[in-house]
């Protein structure tokens, strides 16, 4: 087992890395219903513009 253990550590090191990551990006996407409402109508806005009215 101890040699499974060896030839598993870089994958848990790479999965510890990728959790830690994942939850840095999800705390700086608190804000996400807002900024999709932002952009719908950003492109809301553009269609109008587009049509031009």
């Amino acid at each position: 087992m101890t040699e499974f253990e060896a030839s598993a550590e870089p994958l848990q090191d790479w999965l510890n890395s990728t959790e830690v990551r994942v939850q840095e990006s999800s705390a700086r996407l608190h804000d996400l219903p807002a900024k999709k409402q932002e952009l719908s109508k950003l492109q809301r806005d553009r269609g109008l513009q587009s049509r031009g009215g």
